[in-house]
């Protein structure tokens, strides 16, 4: 999009960071006098939001003993297609792009919550399209609703910690930016945001960063370069996340040996052995589900013989993925998980343009007047979005994370079996941190190359 010498660019932030860490707690981040907590003005409690959003129905107050509820099939179904949809985009923008796209992964759930918080802000066609990528065959309110529902009663116990927060960050020394308040009493209230004030110098990018270094427990630090000069605004989504396998790995479980990447090559590995039931199974593909010690599996799942896993994935919809990963299952199976450890960075913008949101891109045509008012003559879009993950496991379990930066610049108004089943993953597999009782997909990456 051309831009001319008269153009001033607004920019603003959505910062969404799923990372893996032991438990974490939301005080005692450390930010500088010249970051000032607004949250009160925006909250009708004044502090912690302990009442969760009930749209939808079927929630209790935090720590109340929760019931997980709102995950229907079709929300299911059209979470697992944004996830898988968004995995597709994300390896075949990679390998367009000329990286190493054989190791991807995508947590979904930071990128679609990073996102719904940004829909709240857009209006006209540009929400239209946003509406229809993150809640493909349902209505965004449905989507919205199932979707803080199934984010707000996520397990967190002893052996599988999962920690969420929020934050907004606006740019108190500007002239040029009005945000709205009821967006912000929106998110506040409904995404349970911490509402900062700051003034948008080094200082400010350092409490950010600070903050999110809390939220992650030290796993995600100096996420923030720099805070362009005419930054406007941030929305920052942390997750924390780390699990136990319910059963460990004994040390004469793990063995050397190969894997077979999708490029010929060949890798020696730690490979986790273990005999259990729950065998997976679908059309041209088998795998198995290994539990955490609470409220969280992972699954694998392995294409077979002669069909490559890009094959497997290009055929893939998230009604056929929810069926094979939850079906039950009590078949025994020898079972082969290597050890590994992945970091991928991606940029979304053509990702998720692809998928069908231009319009959020395009400078001229972007609609996000429900975040606030520009000065006559300037529009807000978004103009990346940045997505890091990692995910490392072994032995004792598994820790993974994400972190998704959508940025924000405007622009001038232009049956059991006798003998078990053997699924050893020592060539390329699709994987999966799914929730136990919905079994959606909390991280879903593809290994191809170790």
């Amino acid at each position: 999009m051309k831009k001319t010498e008269m153009t001033v660019r607004i920019t603003a932030g959505i910062l969404a960071c799923l990372m893996a860490a032991g438990p974490t707690s939301c005080g005692g981040s450390g930010l500088s006098a010249s970051t000032k907590d607004l949250t009160k003005q925006y909250r009708g409690d004044g502090g912690t939001n302990e009442q969760i959003h009930t749209e939808g129905g079927g929630r209790e107050d935090k720590g109340s003993g929760r019931e997980t509820t709102g995950v229907t099939p079709e929300f299911a179904a059209s979470y697992a297609d944004f996830s898988l949809e968004l995995l597709r985009n994300s390896k075949r923008q990679g390998q367009t792009a000329g990286s190493d796209a054989s190791n991807a992964v995508v947590s979904p759930l930071s990128v679609l919550m990073a996102l719904e918080m940004t829909r709240q802000g857009a209006r006209g066609e540009t929400r239209n399209e946003m509406d229809t990528v993150l809640y493909p065959g349902i209505t965004a309110e449905e989507g919205k609703a199932a979707l803080l529902t199934f984010s707000d009663n996520l397990p967190d116990e002893e052996g599988a910690r999962m920690h969420l927060a929020n934050s907004v960050w606006l740019n108190t020394e500007n002239d040029v930016f009005t945000p709205d308040e009821d967006f912000l009493k929106t998110e506040a209230e409904e995404y349970d945001a911490q509402i900062f004030g700051a003034p948008f110098t080094e200082q400010t990018c350092t409490d950010l960063n600070r903050w999110v270094e809390h939220e992650t427990d030290g796993m995600i630090t100096d996420i923030l370069d720099e805070i362009p000069k005419d930054a406007l605004m941030y929305l920052v989504n942390a997750v924390a996340f780390e699990a136990d396998w319910a059963a460990a790995y004994e040390a004469n479980q793990v063995h050397d040996a190969t894997f077979y990447g999708a490029d010929g090559s060949k890798a020696a590995v730690s490979m986790m052995y273990e005999e259990m039931y729950s065998y997976l199974s679908g059309e041209n593909v088998q795998g198995f589900r290994k539990p955490y010690k609470d409220g969280y599996s992972f699954v694998a799942l392995l294409p077979d013989e002669g069909i490559s896993l890009e094959e497997y994935l290009a055929g893939l919809d998230g009604e056929t993925f929810m069926e094979t990963i939850t079906q039950e299952n009590d078949t025994m199976v020898e079972t082969g998980l290597p050890k590994f450890e992945v970091k991928t960075k991606l940029e979304l913008s053509e990702t998720l343009m692809d998928m069908g949101m231009p319009l959020a891109f395009d400078g001229d045509r972007a609609d996000f007047t429900g975040m606030g008012s520009c000065a006559d003559g300037y529009n807000m879009y978004i103009s990346r979005v940045l997505h890091q993950t990692y995910v490392r496991v072994d032995e004792l379990g598994t820790k993974a994370g994400a972190a998704t930066v959508v940025e924000m610049c405007g622009e001038s108004a232009m049956l059991m079996e006798e003998e078990p089943k053997r699924v050893i993953l020592d060539r390329p597999f699709l994987y999966a941190i799914v929730e136990k009782e919905s079994g959606l997909p909390v991280f879903i990456g593809t290994v191809e190359k170790l």
